[in-house]
């Protein structure tokens, strides 16, 4: 049966025959079915997905070697077979099509070797999708973002900085028209001894100021301290997006003299020793902690748009007005049970609870539940962050999907492979053997040239640019000044197989060098702002890098237009006579 389908290609598909298509196809298939299964049978206890980089264990564990090993010796015996028989070396007949199909066949096969890193997280996800039904995670997540405030976990940011909505049992207290005159009276005496920087602007809402907690402290005389608690200072706008899987948005306009007393990591106030000043006296401080300031949304509802983040600060807000006790000690009931059901650690030895939570009406903090591992004899914690990262892993498995993730790498890996094997083809041994060791030596005599303009006329970002610019206009002039002579026809092959090969990077780098480009021309060095932060607020700049980010899609489809075109060139270098 094989004798005969093999005879059938051979006389009626010598593309497929030549390709041995339908056996690497059927194999590369396989190979990633099986990659699919072993990611599906890799998930198999449930504190797996505690792991922080689950979904990468393909890459940072040893499974990629074994895959790369099996693909090279797939790909070695493949490529044997397929180039013993190269019809165009031995000038038979071949249209363009036919070499542009044979193109476009090599690329998909190498494409799908290189997939098989998104079949193997294809199988892992779909089988953690399956570990909770949707129902039961939406349920989990919203008892998360009820209770995860109670956890006092140093992460978090519970000072005025980091509340959105207004609660009057502070904002009666402090005005707005309070909290600006001192704004601005702060303004001026930095700016008066400062004259070069500028000053932070007012924040919105106005109790985000930290002029606001200095005036504050005034009604608080009894929360003067010799030791601190300490919280992050985080802060979560409620129009932006606060999913669990992406970064948190931080602000930086808090002034520097308030992140001196706001900033730090999670230290119980039990055991942290208030250091000494130059004279001997104490530090002091004014610990404003509140249940009140906390802010974070851990989880969006992908089903229910209405439970968003200001729904949920609404909700914590009424139920801390409200006090009742009861209602708080039956969410940290629910959260205990979620982490028994998910097998994380906590521990509640010297109290429970509920008793470490401050009391009405100001709720002012006087401990946390920090999850330290050199102090479970010590302190009470919640691991708060490892019921987080399961439910954000869950969460990636049934609302993230893998098909198209890292696809443009793939693809233009794929590419430069596809290259290679076809210039391979197209050319003679000869040609090709010098075209990659030559491609060698350019690349260290454009490192010299680069060294050398930098050492002459000074440092410039753009000669890379420039040095590879020249060589591909060269590329270009000697191909057809060869082709068109019909002399030189190793050189003239050569610089065609450059041509070719620098086709593939040449609209990347060109988009790179016009943002490298605009950004020098749009950096003022009068203004106090660095030139990578420009990067980082510029509109324009930000759209292209939106567009070079897009144009890696599109970079591959340009290339094979233009391959298609290209051929013609081969033919031409082929029929040129032997030197």
């Amino acid at each position: 049966m094989f004798k005969k389908i093999n005879q059938t290609l051979i006389t009626k598909y010598p593309l497929i025959w030549n390709l041995k298509f339908i056996w690497i196809l059927l194999t590369v298939l396989v190979f990633n079915l099986i990659a699919f299964i072993n990611g599906f049978l890799f998930f198999t206890k449930k504190s797996q997905l505690q792991e922080t980089g689950l979904y990468e264990v393909f890459f940072n564990s040893g499974i990629i070697i074994y895959y790369v090993l099996i693909g090279v010796i797939i790909c070695v015996i493949w490529l044997y077979f397929y180039i013993k028989n190269n019809r165009f070396k031995s000038n038979y007949p071949t249209s363009r099509n036919y070499l542009f199909k044979e193109f476009l066949a090599v690329f998909f096969i190498i494409f799908l070797m290189f997939y098989v890193p998104n079949s193997f997280k294809t199988g892992l996800k779909f089988r953690v999708s399956n570990y909770m039904s949707e129902e039961q995670y939406l349920k989990d997540i919203d008892i998360i973002n009820r209770t995860q405030g109670f956890t006092l976990r140093s992460e978090f940011g519970y000072d005025n900085y980091s509340r959105n909505l207004p609660v009057l049992a502070f904002d009666s207290l402090v005005s707005e028209k309070e909290t600006r005159e001192l704004y601005e009276k702060n303004e001026r005496e930095y700016l008066r001894e400062n004259p070069h920087d500028s000053y932070n602007p007012f924040l919105e809402p106005y109790f985000r100021n930290p002029e606001f907690e200095t005036l504050l402290r005034d009604y608080f005389p009894e929360r003067f301290s010799y030791s601190k608690i300490n919280f992050n200072q985080t802060y979560q706008p409620l129009k932006k997006n606060n999913s669990s899987t992406n970064q948190l948005y931080e602000e930086a306009a808090y002034p520097d003299v308030a992140a001196v007393d706001s900033v730090a990591i999670g230290i119980d106030s039990a055991s942290y020793a208030s250091p000494v000043n130059a004279s001997e006296k104490p530090q002091t401080y004014f610990n404003l902690a509140s249940l009140y300031n906390y802010s974070v949304l851990a989880f969006n509802n992908p089903k229910d748009s209405t439970l968003n983040h200001q729904f949920y600060d609404e909700q914590w807000i009424a139920l801390l007005q409200k006090n009742d006790r009861k209602a708080i000690e039956n969410l940290l009931n629910n959260y205990t049970d979620l982490l028994k059901k998910q097998e994380i650690g906590y521990q509640f030895r010297y109290k429970n609870w509920i008793d470490y939570l401050p009391q009405y009406p100001y709720y002012f903090i006087d401990s946390n539940l920090n999850y330290k591992e050199i102090n479970y004899k010590k302190q009470d914690y919640i691991n708060q962050s490892s019921l987080n990262r399961v439910y954000e892993n869950i969460e990636l498995a049934k609302y993230s999907s893998t098909w198209l993730e890292l696809i443009q790498y793939y693809l233009l890996i794929a590419l430069i492979i596809t290259v290679l094997i076809i210039t391979f083809r197209f050319s003679s041994f000869k040609v090709w053997l010098i075209s990659l060791i030559g491609a060698g030596i350019l690349a260290i005599l454009g490192s010299v040239f680069g060294i050398s303009i930098n050492a002459s006329i000074g440092y410039t970002q753009f000669s890379p640019y420039i040095i590879l610019f020249v060589f591909y206009i060269a590329f270009i002039a000697i191909t057809l000044i060869g082709l068109r002579s019909k002399k030189y026809k190793v050189l003239t092959g050569v610089n065609l197989n450059w041509f070719v090969a620098t086709n593939v990077f040449i609209g990347i780098v060109m988009l790179s060098f016009y943002t490298d480009l605009r950004a020098e021309m749009l950096y003022d060095s009068t203004i106090n702002i660095s030139i990578y932060d420009l990067r980082q607020t510029n509109k324009e700049l930000l759209m292209l890098q939106e567009f070079a980010e897009i144009f890696l899609y599109i970079n591959p489809i340009l290339y094979l237009i233009s391959f298609y075109f290209i051929i013609n060139l081969y033919k031409k270098w082929q029929a040129m006579p032997e030197e």
